[in-house]
């Protein structure tokens, strides 16, 4: 029982340890780079910076994408528009990918490390409650909903995903699948900013727009999905419930689609 105790007590100061020196260093780092830390929270400071690395732009992109999944304010959405704006549709893509995966590789190798203890240094309370039941979540296909829809915040989720007992590489890998059509979308979005006909550009943000409010709107519908065992049931159940709101939500997004179509083939603007 003693050697017991010892071992974790031995492991407590260890996380200790580390958490004190992680701190530290990401205090200095703050310090000595604290003039360059507002491309952060600007992203016209943010493209400037990268344009001015010249060469070394895809480099500079992806450690902003990495801390930007890590530590950073600005939303990981502005980084996606960047990637395309400057690098077009594919190496937007594939830049912005290195950088969230390496990044939230990152939360997840040092989330199952360290557990809860790290995560409450990154998390809100408010943040953990709400979602302490996916800690535990045995299934994959939660979490690749989850980063897959616009209605949670994919980033925290990371922290929580850690905790699970779900492999670290499939976790990475339900990560890249769920985040990947949010990116293409995004970078084919700061892509079309380059071209004169900025209607297709429109046309996108609209669709996109109209998809990410719907989920917000039924985001509770969603949260309840993620939380039942039974979710073929809770989906035919609603439908039978509110079969009329669906289906007339449905005929007004493919009105929507129709007639952005037909604004898309008129002569550019």
């Amino acid at each position: 029982m003693g050697d017991f105790d010892l071992h974790n007590k031995k492991s407590r100061i260890a996380v200790i340890a580390v958490i004190v020196v992680s701190v530290a260093l990401l205090g200095s780092l703050i310090y000595f780079f604290r003039p360059y830390l507002s491309v952060f929270v600007n992203p016209e400071q943010a493209r400037q910076m990268i344009i001015s690395a010249g060469a070394w732009g895809p480099v500079v992109f992806i450690l902003m994408q990495i801390l930007q999944v890590l530590i950073a304010p600005l939303p990981g959405q502005v980084t996606g528009l960047i990637g395309g704006y400057l690098f077009g549709p594919f190496l937007g893509v594939i830049y912005t990918m290195i950088g969230a995966t390496i990044g939230f590789t990152i939360i997840f190798v040092l989330t199952r490390k360290y557990g809860r203890p790290f995560v409450e240094r990154f998390v809100s309370k408010k943040y953990l409650d709400r979602f302490d039941y996916l800690t535990r979540e045995k299934g994959v296909m939660v979490f690749f909903l989850i980063f897959l829809l616009p209605a949670f915040p994919d980033d925290i989720i990371s922290f929580i995903a850690g905790m699970t007992t779900i492999k670290i590489s499939t976790l990475v890998f339900i990560s890249i699948l769920g985040r990947l059509p949010g990116y293409v979308v995004l970078s084919l979005i700061g892509n079309g900013f380059t071209y004169d006909n900025l209607k297709p550009v429109f046309v996108t943000i609209i669709l996109f727009a109209i998809i990410f409010s719907v989920a917000w709107w039924k985001r509770a519908w969603l949260h309840d999905l993620i939380k039942r065992g039974d979710r073929l049931l809770y989906i035919k159940s609603k439908f039978r419930e509110s079969w009329l709101s669906i289906t007339l939500v449905l005929a007004g997004l493919l009105i929507a689609i129709i007639l952005l179509y037909q604004f898309s083939l008129q002569e550019p603007f």
